[in-house]
């Protein structure tokens, strides 16, 4: 079953979190003297490293004296301090179905509120698989090969990152004027603003996987330049001619098709994570091996400005260009979007960046003054990737069915082991 298998994993890669618990439900296991023994050991590893493993057993813990007994003083939630994630055992989740929903149900109710992130994922999870199995098929059909992005290297490069807030607007003449200087990541809904003002991105990023992406990108771009995108990623990417790089964002069928990866091709295809679940954070995460990074940012700011949500010519303007008269502004249309208050995702976005800015040098393009881009002679960040065709798609849902069952329905997978090539 794995047993202290992801607790043995911890201590070798500690992941983001201080404080673990550890629920071990099967007496079978965790009364054998071999697993208390080495549970026991592990605990006290972790506590070497700044980690408290916490190891709950039985099938009925008492959640709530378990959190009392990790936080006296009150709840760090309130404070939100505390972000907490559940991870599930795919076995277990298979095996043992009322178990898992169990804790998964106790669990959020004394560690997790209702987060932003949940209501999203709940949202677009069957949008993420079939766009996933679809463009998995068209890739495979016609035989195309993708980089499967590895990581990005370089020492003491400039990474300018460009939301489409309308601050965006007033430093165009200043991206301009250092635009060799800097390596850009340009998010999809800026794209129709830059080009028309002679601002070339190096690569492009976009993770929604809505109908809607197609609007910022109907303005004529360069098919050179790279699409950073996931299998789950709007459709109408993978139909674009530009290169696109595929990331790992820890998703279940990602993570079955690393795995594949790994098992068939002996080829790593490591997980980013993105807890703002934004292109900045994903920015920020996939250029992590920069050696002495200097991460600049331009048009990010989750709120209106200037009486706008966003800058001049993104897809909002385009798909919404219909519905403006006379007794009815564009501004007034989009003002859903952003407000002059940041809340629910935007304020998690935001206090993510703040955050980040306390590990690495993160600075805004139009508070920089005077603009240092003093960059190392090695030249632009080095692309590590590896190139193939994916996994059969039949496989893949076999897979999903047997390890993530939750992820998707019987009709849709009864649809795709019937028509899926191979």
């Amino acid at each position: 079953m794995g047993a202290l298998h992801s607790v043995r994993s911890l201590l070798t890669n500690k992941g983001p979190h201080s404080v673990v618990l550890f629920w071990e439900p099967n007496p079978n296991i965790y009364e054998l003297p071999s697993f208390q023994k080495e549970a026991n050991e592990l605990i006290q590893n972790a506590k070497e490293i700044g980690l408290t493993i916490e190891m709950i057993t039985g099938q009925n813990p008492n959640w709530s004296a378990i959190k009392n007994t990790l936080f006296p003083n009150g709840d760090p939630n309130q404070t939100g301090i505390a972000k907490w994630t559940l991870y599930e055992s795919p076995n277990y989740e298979r095996l043992f179905p009322d178990l898992v929903n169990e804790c998964r149900n106790q669990f959020r109710s004394q560690f997790q509120s209702h987060s932003t992130n949940e209501s999203t994922i709940k949202h677009f999870q069957k949008v993420w698989t079939h766009n996933y199995l679809k463009n998995k098929t068209n890739l495979e059909s016609a035989k195309t090969d993708v980089h499967w992005f590895q990581s990005f290297s370089a020492v003491g490069q400039n990474v300018l990152f460009l939301g489409a807030s309308p601050s965006l607007e007033s430093d165009v003449e200043t991206i301009k004027s250092h635009r060799e200087q800097m390596t850009i990541f340009a998010s999809d809904t800026a794209l129709g603003y830059l080009v028309p003002n002679g601002i070339f991105p190096d690569y492009i990023v976009s993770f929604d996987s809505g109908r809607g992406t197609l609007y910022h990108f109907l303005t004529e771009f360069p098919k050179e330049i790279p699409i950073i995108t996931w299998l789950g990623g709007a459709s109408f990417l993978f139909e674009l001619p530009n290169p696109k790089i595929l990331v790992n964002t820890g998703h279940p069928l990602d993570q079955i098709v690393g795995h594949l990866f790994q098992l068939e091709n002996k080829q790593n295809w490591p997980i980013y994570q993105n807890p703002s679940l934004n292109l900045l954070g994903m920015v920020l995460s996939i250029t992590k091996g920069i050696v002495d990074r200097k991460f600049i940012l331009s048009g990010v700011s989750f709120i209106s400005e200037m009486g706008k949500s966003h800058c001049k010519g993104t897809g909002y303007e385009r798909y919404y260009l219909p519905q403006i008269h006379r007794k009815q502004s564009l501004e007034s249309l989009t003002k859903r979007l952003y407000s002059g208050v940041r809340r629910g995702k935007n304020q998690i976005v935001w206090e993510d960046l703040n955050s980040q800015k306390e590990k690495n040098p993160i600075q805004f393009l139009s508070k920089e003054s005077p603009l240092d881009l003093t960059i190392h002679p090695n030249g632009k960040p080095k692309l590590h990737s590896f190139q193939g065709f994916p996994p059969k798609v039949s496989d893949l849902v076999k897979w999903a069915d047997q390890d993530q069952s939750g992820i998707i329905s019987v009709k849709t997978l009864n649809t795709w082991l019937r028509f899926s090539p191979g």
